[in-house]
């Protein structure tokens, strides 16, 4: 289990920290950390702190920062990810592996298939910070509140379209990618159970979406999500 902890940098002062009741609980509770043991901490925003432990409480843990080092974002570009409204225990999944391989932003989307239409925006932001202490992640993504997937294009990103039958892969696709993505966003999409409807597959040509298929299996959404951001990640920033 990861020794990390989410820290408002309002709550450091004078080289001491103080530890929300949340992130306390957890750190006694469940770390099961005591005084005078070491922990990390991270702002969310790429502060990395070296801490120590001087008083262990479950609702306000304190302690001495020993050290800063903030992390600089080890890629040029950002990824804005589609989550689709698909059913709750696959939608954990999706969110929590998106967030782990470094997802930049995230927009849960309803489209006309999708089998919910609302979240609990608190639930899944502790999810996602979850995620990210778990996976030591420096910088935590950003949630936005459901859209339709009408209002999530975005003209000045580059748009990226998972389809079962699109006639290129990513490496097919990956010079228009390359071409455009200097410092851009990229957002990415793959469609909810049922697939796209027949609204939204025109919306998708119309709109120019850089198409592209996982392979020719039919892969449920969780797992096109996964292989879509680590296919992405491994072809635009060990091969730029």
């Amino acid at each position: 289990m990861s020794n990390f902890s989410l820290i408002n940098q309002q709550n450091i002062k004078n080289s001491t920290f103080v530890l929300d009741e949340k992130e306390s609980h957890h750190v006694i509770s469940v770390l099961r950390l005591k005084e005078n043991d070491q922990l990390t901490l991270t702002d969310g925003k790429g502060t990395i702190y070296k801490a120590i432990i001087d008083k262990a409480h479950k609702k306000a843990v304190k302690g001495e920062i020993l050290s800063k080092e903030y992390f600089k974002q080890d890629r040029n570009f950002k990824i804005h990810l589609a989550l689709p409204l698909i059913k709750n225990n696959r939608f954990k999944i999706a969110l929590e592996k998106s967030v782990e391989l470094g997802i930049d932003e995230l927009t849960p989307i309803k489209f006309d298939k999708s089998v919910k239409s609302s979240i609990n925006h608190d639930k899944l932001l502790s999810l996602i910070h979850s995620a990210c202490k778990q996976s030591m992640r420096a910088y935590f993504p950003k949630l936005n509140k459901v859209k339709n997937f009408t209002e999530w294009h975005d003209n000045q990103s580059i748009n990226i379209v998972s389809l079962i039958d699109a006639e290129k892969t990513i490496v097919g696709q990956l010079n228009k990618i390359k071409g455009t993505s200097k410092n851009k966003k990229i957002n990415l999409i793959v469609g909810p159970e049922g697939d796209f409807s027949d609204n939204e597959k025109k919306i998708i040509n119309e709109k120019n979406f850089i198409k592209i298929n996982l392979g020719r299996t039919i892969l449920r959404t969780e797992t096109a999500i996964v292989s879509l951001i680590s296919i992405i990640n491994e072809l635009l920033i060990n091969n730029d």
